[in-house]
């Protein structure tokens, strides 16, 4: 019959193994998860009454959420319905606008029209930006490869896209880590008046939006690495007490 100290070596040996290869597992999850990206979010408007408007002053064109009914009047209410990966979510959020601005002149090809921009959306569960991040999509100019807004000229649709390569996206949530390869694609209906350009912008019009976000998420090993070795080390402290 085993005594009391050799249960413990016993032990201490078995949670030393069993935490080196927990992390190690860990870490090669860590290492297969960066090899795609997945669906982190999609939402869409509680109230189809809520507009997104764009409004051209000059050479710049800027997106704005403010002006709606949301009890503050900066922010449009969404509904979640896909987040970090589950989908049939329904989770109440707001939509928000920040320095949402043209980077360069609008162009036109093949019918089409572009026009490169950058700033961030905000979506959280307060107003304003206020509450939890569910998702923050910062983007800015990358050159040629730039977040785009999008549309045929003329018409009632629009999409304003960035990627991570190759264009510059950033994601922050406070529920998960996230990383490239990462895309986000804000859809506009009823674009009203229709999609055109004054000058060298995108002519001021109203839409509602929709979103979609994809990402790497990153595991976090390394808090269960630790909060292992923390049980492992004690037991070893409590043994040599003994």
């Amino acid at each position: 019959m085993s005594t009391p100290d050799q249960q413990l070596a016993f032990s201490a040996r078995f949670l030393r193994r069993s935490f080196a290869l927990a992390c190690a597992a860990l870490l090669l999850l860590g290492s297969s998860a960066n090899a795609g990206s997945i669906t982190v979010l999609q939402f869409g408007q509680t109230n189809p009454a809520d507009v997104v408007t764009a409004t051209e002053i000059g050479v710049t064109t800027t997106l704005s959420s403010a002006g709606n009914v949301d009890g503050g009047g900066v922010s449009i209410p969404v509904i979640i319905t896909n987040f970090l990966g589950v989908p049939g979510v329904l989770i109440p959020a707001f939509e928000t606008y920040v320095g949402v601005t043209s980077t360069g002149p609008a162009s036109t090809f093949s019918g089409q029209i572009f026009q490169p921009f950058s700033g961030t959306i905000e979506i959280t569960s307060g107003i304003g930006g206020a509450g939890s991040n569910y998702m923050t999509m910062t983007f800015g100019p990358n050159g040629s490869s730039s977040p785009m807004l999008s549309g045929i000229a003329g018409g009632n649709s629009a999409s304003l896209g960035a990627s991570q390569p190759p264009n510059t996206l950033v994601l922050t949530s406070d529920f998960a880590g996230l990383a490239p390869p990462s895309s986000m694609t804000i859809g506009f209906s009823n674009v009203s008046p229709p999609l055109s350009i004054s000058g060298t912008s995108t002519a001021s019009f109203t839409a509602q939006n929709v979103g979609t976000v994809s990402a790497t998420i990153i595991p976090e090993p390394g808090t269960f690495c630790l909060a292992s070795f923390a049980v492992v080390f004690g037991l070893l402290v409590y043994r040599k007490k003994r």
